[in-house]
């Protein structure tokens, strides 16, 4: 018996892609939202636990051209806390860096000492893009699907997937106010954050959609 998945049955065409978005959902390590992408139009569709509407999220879930987006796990972006020390030119520093990654609170640490050292933290953003461009790409490679180009190209080497304090603290009043509002007002909350997201993006809105910033909570990695 042959079973047809939302990949097969887009196998060889070319999905629109919105990268800074996918590469937010790919880097997301906030385990109350969850991403997918949709395969017609290239939406990234970003479900927050208690702000989506049960209905709207049920919808996504089953809609076969909606595919779900995993997070890089953490053992995968330690792999490249590794990969990165050899390509740094300063012994010193080499010796620190691997002194960071004995014991819990390695990235923490790796995090602090790159801090103090403004162009080896920019060679390290540009590092981890890379590595999450490549996990994209082989993602892309594995169900057979071909990322096409979008008007929201790959974030420069300067950049990296975040968002600021400020954001995130707005983001978490956000939800904590939502979850006091009767249903109605809820479903009018969504409908109003849909809206704001496609005059963002320029993108169309999904008949299936409860979509917010896909952003990722922290600027350097776990």
């Amino acid at each position: 018996m042959c079973t047809t998945t939302p990949e097969s049955a887009a196998a060889n065409r070319r999905i629109p892609v919105d990268w800074n978005a996918l590469a937010n959902a790919f880097d997301n390590t906030a385990q109350h939202i969850r991403y997918f992408l949709h395969l017609e139009t290239g939406a990234v569709i970003r479900l927050v636990d208690g702000l989506a509407d049960p209905d709207t999220r049920a919808r996504i879930e089953a809609d076969p051209r909606c595919v779900r987006v995993e997070a890089i796990g953490a053992r995968e972006q330690y792999g490249w806390l590794h990969a990165f020390i050899p390509t740094v030119d300063d012994l010193e520093l080499q010796v620190l860096l691997l002194h960071c990654l004995q014991g819990r609170g390695s990235f923490r640490r790796f995090k602090a000492v790159l801090s103090g050292r403004p162009e080896q933290l920019r060679r390290w953003r540009v590092f981890r893009l890379a590595q999450i461009r490549a996990t994209i790409l082989a993602w892309f490679h594995t169900r057979g699907l071909i990322p096409a180009s979008f008007e929201h190209a790959w974030p420069s080497e300067s950049a990296e997937p975040r968002r600021s304090h400020a954001a995130d603290s707005a983001r978490q009043r956000l939800h904590a106010a939502a979850s006091a509002l009767a249903p109605g007002d809820l479903h009018a909350l969504t409908s109003l954050a849909e809206f704001l997201r496609a005059t963002r993006s320029g993108l169309p809105i999904p008949a299936v959609s409860s979509r917010g910033d896909a952003e990722r909570p922290d600027g350097l990695g776990p």
